[in-house]
């Protein structure tokens, strides 16, 4: 088996390290995160925890981790990289307070069908 590029594609520590804050919230872990408000630190956390998801399922979704697929966790890095650089403050796209660039839900009549949408439905 030849392998092509040689940098791991999974960094343990980084996870423990992720896990860690997610216990703790512990700025230590996250020099960025001691400028975080309450919203930030939820914003944060939950940017961490579907990271970590995603880490999950990259080798169990497909039911080959067991076969050698090596894991990926280049989100989670994502994720840290994006919330380290706003420096304390929102990532681009994620303020909420931001109605043209925030990444919020949708209400259910906005979800619904085209067609349900103009009956009245939602």
């Amino acid at each position: 088996m030849a392998q092509f590029n040689p940098d791991p594609a999974y960094d343990h520590r980084l996870v423990e390290r992720v896990i860690t804050y997610l216990q703790t919230k512990h700025p230590d872990l996250f020099p960025f995160t001691a400028r975080f408000d309450a919203a930030r630190h939820k914003a944060f956390m939950r940017d961490l925890q579907e990271a970590l998801t995603t880490l999950q399922d990259s080798g169990s979704a497909r039911k080959t981790s067991a076969s050698g697929f090596v894991m990926t966790d280049q989100r989670l890095h994502d994720v840290i990289s994006e919330w380290a650089a706003a420096n304390g403050d929102w990532p681009g796209g994620a303020d909420p307070a931001n109605a043209t660039t925030s990444l919020g839900a949708i209400g259910e009549r906005d979800a619904a069908p085209v067609g349900e949408r103009r009956r009245g439905r939602h």
